[in-house]
């Protein structure tokens, strides 16, 4: 198997359908497998069940919850690293449940990953509101303070990620050495290798900080390939069609009851440290 496509859901069972179809409409000659890892979401369990048989191509796995198991970034990660060792493919792609690619994604990710040999490459996105219409409000959605959103919007207007009028999001990861870098790149537009995953796999623990200034496994995981200077490639396609409305840039509804961009015993010596 050349690709494993790795989805995370839990609680969509709606969005994950049309990511499914997503990714069975992939222009790509060579096999792929489709791994749906359910955190633990009996619902989604249930909805998958009730549609079988999926296509050849698709597995799924169930994982279960602790008590101190928590939605976010930690928890996303640890899935994450856990479906790249389950993984026997050469290539490793992420997409999220509530997000879907171009028919092209991955074939043009292959080509650009053997034109250049590199073990890291990416595309660009398409960034969308919760019904599909194109995003063009000269903000960035991640800033939960509207007059810094329209500060770092401005900054990446001026490094030429972003356009005015437009809705394409043309992230890189700028090399070390760079001035003031860009190191923006969403999980969904990434095809990375198995064996670099391997040996960088997303960071699982989080603080005050990385919550402060909204820090992902996605964020941490670029900081991490720059600074090792991991070599990274562009298709310069904008292929991943990214919806908003996620734990990321929703602040105003809760993403999951659980949600916690710590783990819940990190919230909880918070806590005792604040009665001292």
């Amino acid at each position: 198997m050349l690709v494993t496509v790795v989805t995370l859901t839990r609680n969509r069972p709606r969005l994950l359908a049309r990511a499914l179809r997503s990714v069975q409409r992939q222009d790509l000659d060579t096999p792929f497998r489709h791994l749906v890892v359910i955190d633990d979401c009996h619902e989604t369990y249930a909805y998958l069940r009730s549609h079988e048989p999926l296509p050849g191509n698709v597995r799924w796995l169930l994982a279960g919850r602790g008590p101190d198991d928590v939605s976010g970034p930690g928890r996303s990660a640890r899935l994450r690293n856990m479906a790249v060792r389950a993984s026997r493919a050469q290539w490793i792609g992420f997409l999220d449940d509530d997000n879907e690619w171009e028919p092209d994604h991955l074939g043009s990710l292959l080509e650009c990953a053997g034109r250049t040999g590199h073990r890291a490459v990416h595309s660009h996105l398409r960034m969308l509101d919760a019904d599909g219409t194109p995003y063009l409000e000269p903000r960035e959605p991640w800033a939960r303070d509207p007059a810094e959103g329209r500060a770092q919007w401005a900054r990446m207007r001026a490094k030429g990620v972003v356009s005015p009028g437009s809705c394409v999001r043309r992230d890189r990861l700028d090399p070390p050495g760079t001035d003031d870098p860009v190191v923006s790149v969403d999980t969904g537009e990434w095809l990375l290798a198995r064996d670099l995953l391997l040996d960088v796999p997303f960071r699982d623990v989080y603080d005050a900080h990385d919550e402060a200034e909204s820090i992902g496994e996605d964020d941490k995981l670029a900081m991490d390939l720059r600074d090792r200077a991991e070599p990274v490639s562009c298709t310069g396609k904008a292929t991943l069609r990214y919806y908003l409305g996620g734990y990321s840039n929703n602040f105003s509804l809760p993403f999951d009851p659980t949600f916690s961009w710590r783990d819940a015993g990190d919230a909880s010596d918070q806590k005792r440290e604040a009665v001292r």
